[in-house]
This record gives C-alpha cells, structure tokens and sequence, in this order.
C-alpha cells in the first residue's frame, strides 16, 4: 500500500471531478476545480488565459 498526503488525495479527488465536468460540458465547473488544484498545488493564479510572472 502506498500511503499519500491527505493533499495529494485531495489533488487526486479534484482531478476526477475535473474530468467528469469537462465529460459533462460544464466549463464553470471545470475552471472553479482547475483553479482550486492549482491552489493546492501552488501554481500561480492564471487572469485571462496568462500565468502571472515575476516580470
């Protein structure tokens, strides 16, 4: 058994869920569960289709 942090079941939670949204066409959904992984995973916030940059 291979044991993962609570996050990281979290993480994996979210991306099925993220993919049933996306089956499903539901692209408000998609981009509040894409945004929230991001979070998790510390990934800078995206504004209009750009991550931010140190620049």
């Amino acid at each position: 058994m291979i044991e993962t942090s609570p996050r990281a079941a979290v993480v994996a939670s979210l991306a099925g869920t993220l993919s049933r949204a996306v089956a499903l066409g539901d692209d408000a959904a998609a981009q509040v569960i894409h945004e929230a992984i991001g979070r998790l995973l510390g990934l800078p916030e995206v504004r209009e289709g750009r991550a931010k940059c140190g620049r």
